[in-house]
């Protein structure tokens, strides 16, 4: 007959002895003892096999020794119950979880930790961890240091696969504080890519916070935007394309008491006249072909109580011009292909990167709407008038442009900072990201040079620029020495530059003798050259 496998617990008072007894009860009826776990006032759970006809007779044995209280049959064993819910909590989440003990040897392995090193659990339990992932690994030192570590990026190749993941450990220290082993974390990298872009896009307002400075020019503008945060005053972002425009209405918005209502911002130049109107007034039902029934709400209402964002606002026609005017002016927007007034909360902020001035000047800017948008003027300033800027926001784009190349490493070279500062970008931040995402791409280590600027950056070379420099400064002595069809000798260098010095300083002082003082040679010197004709 086959032997069946049982589980039960002793209740029992305790005596010395007793559990001797009670195994060499087990021992005389030759039975296969499987485990044995034994608490304080918690008795004993025995788990063995034996045949079926045999279990009841063990049973009466077992409870004829003095002390026993009670035995019960039992589903599992206590470490089994505790091993299945550590196993339950493991998998449940959500970044892999390895375990090893003072050997190295993995102890417990989570099912996220599986799917990321594409190997079984099974097959992993026991093996040391260096065998499973052949590289050397930061929980080894763990094991050695006792120290913890955060989130350090491992890449490993192994069979033909490459494993890319962040990880953070930390060791098990005993009572005694002696190492007995260690855990780490495993998340795999391209789900951390993934949530951080995720969190970016969800995080469609910014705050001043957000705003990348140190120079005191946008020190100035910030605070005086923080205090106007609070008024429902209308405000004029001026500045060049790409200084942040949006990025500061959106700003002024969490700043402002109308931070939990709507935040709406529209392009103006993005779209022809007739759609821009619907989109910011709304229309009726029929009021045009492609109107949708029941009409539609325009920006103005969508925007009620909170914040509408006119980006580029010196591109919309003199029909828009007059409607805007007239809602300004009223609080109340009429939609197209309508004849009710529907009454309108909303704080104006626009932007424009045009001289509104001049416009008013040429009729091509209504004055009284000027007059309306520009209570409040702030004017961002470019990069080029806040050098000091240009490295934090760099650094910060180089570090938004890694994740989505996957090149977190990469940093600037002082010469590449400084040759960025020294620049005009015309196009401001969007410029500079532009720059620094092409050279991202193309460069094959993690600095980035000055070199891989003059060549892979849109901008005036630096050596055009220090050329320019010298041949129109009085200061300076520009030589030129012809390099084709070949390059000359260092004597013939050398020769060049001689004649050309002084040749320049005979022109310019017309006398040997103040020549040889100045260039720090005798007069007979000077006088011998000319006179050898070495010139």
């Amino acid at each position: 007959m086959e032997r069946k496998e049982f589980i039960i617990r002793i209740d029992f008072r305790d005596r010395l002895g007793l559990g001797y007894e009670i195994l060499e009860v087990l021992k005389d009826k030759n039975i296969n003892l499987l485990g044995m776990e034994a608490k304080t006032n918690h008795g004993m759970v025995i788990k063995f096999r034996c045949l079926e006809d045999e279990f009841q007779h063990l049973i009466d044995q077992l409870d004829k020794i003095d002390g026993v209280l009670s035995i019960l049959n039992c589903d599992h064993m206590p470490y089994e119950q505790r091993e299945h819910e550590l196993t339950t909590i493991l998998n449940s989440v959500s970044e892999g979880v390895i375990a090893v003990n003072k050997m190295g040897e993995i102890t417990h392995m989570n099912d996220v930790a599986s799917q990321i090193l594409h190997y079984s659990k099974e097959k992993a339990i026991g093996m040391k961890i260096e065998d499973l992932l052949e590289a050397k690994i930061p929980i080894l030192e763990t094991l050695k240091n006792g120290r913890s570590y955060k989130h350090k990026e491992i890449k490993i190749k192994k069979d033909r696969r490459v494993f890319h993941y962040l990880t953070s450990g930390v060791p098990v220290i005993n009572e005694k504080n002696q190492i007995m082993g260690a855990v780490a974390t495993l998340k795999d990298y391209k789900q951390v890519e993934e949530m951080i872009l995720q969190i970016d896009r969800k995080k469609t307002l910014t705050t001043f916070d957000d705003i990348i400075f140190q120079s005191s020019n946008m020190r100035q503008i910030v605070d005086t935007a923080k205090m106007v945060a609070k008024s429902d005053s209308s405000i004029l972002l001026r500045g060049e394309s790409g200084t942040g425009k949006e990025l500061f209405a959106r700003a002024i918005h969490m700043e402002s008491n109308r931070s939990k209502s709507p935040f709406i911002a529209i392009n103006c130049a993005a779209l022809p006249e007739n759609l821009l109107e619907s989109e910011l007034f709304g229309y009726e039902e029929g009021s045009f072909t492609g109107a949708v029934k029941g009409g539609k709400k325009g920006l103005f209402e969508q925007a009620d109580t909170g914040t509408l964002f006119l980006d580029e606002i010196g591109e919309i026609s003199p029909q828009i011009q007059v409607r805007l005017l007239r809602v300004l002016q009223e609080k109340a927007v009429r939609r197209v292909g309508g004849n009710k007034e529907v009454p309108v909360d909303v704080r104006i902020i626009a932007a424009t990167h045009q001289n509104l001035e001049e416009m008013i000047s040429k009729k091509l800017f209504r004055e009284d709407l000027y007059y309306r948008l520009n209570v409040i003027p702030l004017r961002i300033p470019p990069l080029r008038e806040r050098p000091k800027d240009i490295p934090l926001i760099a650094q910060h784009l180089i570090q938004k442009i890694g994740i989505k190349l996957n090149k977190l490493q990469v940093y600037l070279s002082k010469e590449a900072i400084e040759y960025m500062m020294a620049q005009k970008w015309p196009g401001n931040v969007r410029q500079l990201e532009n720059t620094l995402e092409r050279i991202i791409n193309v460069i094959p280590d993690q600095e980035i040079k000055l070199l891989h600027f003059l060549e892979w950056a849109n901008l005036e070379p630096m050596k055009q620029r220090i050329e320019r420099r010298i041949e129109n400064n009085d200061h300076y002595f520009h030589i030129k020495i012809p390099i084709e069809p070949q390059w000359p000798s260092l004597k013939d260098i050398v020769r060049e530059v001689e004649k050309q010095v002084v040749l320049k300083v005979m022109k310019t002082h017309n006398s040997s003798r103040k020549a040889g003082r100045i260039l720090g040679v005798s007069n007979t010197t000077i006088l011998n050259k000319i006179k050898d004709d070495e010139f």
